[in-house]
């Protein structure tokens, strides 16, 4: 049992909507968290880079990224250095980045796609590009991570 600091009164509070994914579109977001973690298979670590969308109907929602900067496969991280990379550039980051926190708080465009549902796991959110925030277009219909 947890004794809870105030009444809690349902009828003065909506219920959460839950996590569905956002609709397909391109966000104005910032990083709020980021944290390195080990792969399931315990060979490699990803980076799991939070969003929060800061504007529009969408604004408090958030959507996750992971880039698999050490995994046997080269391709996976090759991918993931290149992806980390656009984030830099989109937050206006450039040198040397020691720590992922020096890209948190900062505004930046991303297009969200949704990933269908699988037999594994409910239809998602994807990250596929970024954007610098003066950079943003309507909508976009260009490769991935430009």
């Amino acid at each position: 049992m947890a004794q809870l600091p105030s009444v809690f009164v349902t009828d003065d509070h909506e219920a959460s909507s839950g996590f569905d994914p956002i609709p397909a579109g391109v966000y104005l977001a910032e990083i709020i968290k980021t944290q390195m973690k080990d792969t399931k298979d315990g060979t490699g670590k990803y980076l799991m880079v939070q969003f929060k969308i800061i504007e529009g109907d969408y604004a408090k929602r958030f959507v996750f990224t992971n880039l698999n900067l050490v995994n046997k496969s080269s391709d996976a991280v090759k991918i993931a250095n290149s992806e980390l990379k656009s984030i830099c550039n989109a937050v206006g980051y450039e040198g040397e980045l020691e720590d992922s926190e020096d890209l948190h708080n900062i505004p930046l465009g991303i297009k969200v796609v949704i990933r269908e549902a699988t037999s594994k796991w409910p239809a998602s959110n994807e990250v596929k590009r970024y954007y610098r925030e003066d950079d943003m277009p309507e909508s976009d219909s260009g490769s991935p991570f430009a």
